[in-house]
C-alpha cells in the first residue's frame, strides 16, 4: 500500500461522526418516575382494545392505561393506599 492510500483509508469523510462511531455515547437516563415494575398477561381482546385506544396520536400509552386501571382498583379496595394517595379521609 502506498502512504497516500493508507492516509485516505484512515480519514473519515465527516470529522464530526468519527468521535460518535469510535466511542459509544452514554444515554442519559431520565428520572425514574415509576421505580417499581408490574408485568401481567392479558387476553387477546384486551390487547386488541389497547391497540385501538393507544395507536396513532393517542394521549395515553398502554402502560398509562394499565397504571390508571390499577390505581382505580387500589383506591377502591385498599383503604391504606387510598389514604397514602390522598383519596381517603384521615
Amino acid at each position: 500500500m502506498t502512504p497516500e492510500a493508507t492516509a485516505a483509508d484512515t480519514q473519515s469523510t465527516n470529522p464530526g461522526t468519527q468521535a460518535a462511531t469510535t466511542t459509544a455515547r452514554k444515554r442519559q437516563t431520565p428520572a425514574v418516575r415509576f421505580p417499581a415494575r408490574f408485568h401481567m398477561a392479558i387476553s387477546i381482546p384486551m390487547a386488541d382494545s389497547l391497540r385501538r385506544l393507544t395507536g396513532g396520536n393517542a394521549l395515553l400509552a398502554e402502560a398509562d392505561i394499565g397504571r390508571l386501571a390499577l390505581h382505580s382498583y387500589l383506591v377502591a379496595n385498599d383503604p391504606q393506599y387510598a389514604r397514602v394517595m390522598g383519596h381517603g379521609r384521615a
